[in-house]
């Protein structure tokens, strides 16, 4: 192997790091009336660049950050709903994307295999 990812391989490391992303903003959405709790974030280039340059992170692992210019609530919380339904679907669509990318990509591979 030359040392480049295949592109297979990126996408699978893409699509690792939206799930991680989608665990994210779920857990930030599941603690929307907690109190104290402050929504947080992974920064997904970043992370990508981690997986992609075999660092093998784990959701442990991942480096997460506080959301910045949040309103802070008379209960200490800062999750806003909108803005986290709204990150939610951006990745949902994000995921479809790369699934579908790596189906078609798939499919090419299937395709030469069969000689077609």
């Amino acid at each position: 192997m030359n040392g480049k990812i295949s592109q297979i391989d990126a996408l699978s490391k893409s699509l690792e790091v939206a799930e991680m992303r989608h665990k994210v903003v779920s857990q930030n959405l599941a603690n929307v009336n907690t109190p104290n709790y402050h929504a947080v974030d992974l920064d997904f280039q970043k992370t990508l660049d981690a997986q992609l340059s075999d660092q093998k992170l784990t959701e442990d692992g991942v480096e997460l950050f506080e959301r910045p210019d949040l309103v802070l609530r008379a209960d200490g919380n800062n999750v806003d709903v909108d803005l986290e339904v709204g990150d939610l679907n951006k990745n949902v669509m994000l995921y479809q994307t790369y699934t579908q990318l790596l189906s078609a990509k798939l499919g090419q591979m299937r395709t030469a295999i069969a000689g077609r």
